[in-house]
């Protein structure tokens, strides 16, 4: 039987890359109908994909452009100085959100009129500090993208008619923790080009990373048959030099300690990270470039 020899590591990089099945989370489905009074569409900027953001040009009705409004709220009837009701503290939300200083009182007051006034401005239309049904379109907040547009220039739409339906689009993943993944380290999420930390609670909602996740296969499967989870590519976000040993160079004390031994017997604390295809990934507490093998032929232990 051949005896305890000595074999060179190799240095390695581990990244403890490896897939988890993440469980997607959509947001909810809505119709999206017209605000305002009907007529002849002459103009849209409805597009499947895109996020209807406060203040866009979402379409022009008998050609008058009638902007964006996203609120919590659903707005159903105008809005001016000394009106109240819960449909003035959406529209205060929302103004607060887009970085304007007001107080959500729910009563339409002056600081109400200028964020309104602001928001018209930026949208290049006439700064009334008014929300009117006939120059705004009402989208709901929080449905994400677009999914489909229900009506284009040309057509003629009604009050109360379908514009678009937005949402039924991804917008967060609970990524399973694995097993074998290293306590105390720190995993990230990665898609093609985006890389977003996890968390403690293992949920990602970046918004990048859910576009990136949305156009894969792997997704489309899912949409199909939505059972299991998606593939999701986790790795670690500090990779660590490690080196690579035969299984039998290492003295295990426990999962993720023991030693390997050197010539003269001395012995060399290790770190296991994890073992593949042949392959003990190992963190030496001092560099080494040389072990024996077979370890268990030399010492019984790393005490």
């Amino acid at each position: 039987m051949e005896g305890p020899r000595a074999v060179p590591v190799t240095e390695r990089v581990f990244d403890d890359a490896h897939t988890v099945a993440a469980v997607p989370e959509l947001s909810r489905e809505v119709s999206v109908v017209l605000s305002g009074p009907g007529g002849m569409v002459t103009a849209s900027s409805c597009a499947p994909g895109a996020v209807v953001k406060a203040g866009d040009h979402l379409l022009s009705v008998d050609g008058v452009v009638r902007i964006a409004v996203v609120t919590d709220v659903p707005l159903w009837r105008d809005l001016g100085f000394g009106m109240e009701g819960a449909d003035v503290e959406g529209l205060q939300r929302a103004l607060v959100e887009q970085g304007n200083e007001l107080s959500v009182s729910g009563r339409y007051g002056w600081d109400t009129v200028a964020a309104v006034e602001a928001m018209q401005d930026a949208a290049r239309v006439e700064p009334t500090g008014r929300i009117a049904l006939d120059r705004v379109q009402w989208v709901p907040a929080g449905v994400g993208a677009v999914a489909s547009c229900e009506v284009g220039v040309g057509l003629a739409i009604g009050s109360g008619s379908p514009v678009l339906v937005a949402g039924g689009t991804l917008v967060g993943l609970s990524l399973p923790g694995a097993e074998g993944e290293l306590p105390g380290r720190s995993y990230v999420a990665v898609a093609g080009e985006v890389v977003v930390p996890i968390g403690a609670d293992r949920r990602v909602t970046d918004p990048a990373l859910m576009s990136a996740v949305a156009a894969t296969t792997a997704f489309a499967e899912w949409v199909k048959d939505p059972v299991g989870g998606v593939a999701v590519l986790v790795r670690l976000a500090e990779p660590i030099a490690a080196i690579g040993i035969p299984p039998s160079a290492v003295v295990v004390s426990d999962a993720r300690t023991g030693c390997v031994v050197l010539g003269g017997e001395q012995t060399v604390a290790v770190e296991v990270l994890a073992s593949e295809l042949g392959t003990v990934f190992a963190v030496p507490e001092r560099p080494v470039d040389r072990v024996i093998v077979p370890a268990a032929k030399v010492t019984a232990s790393c005490g």
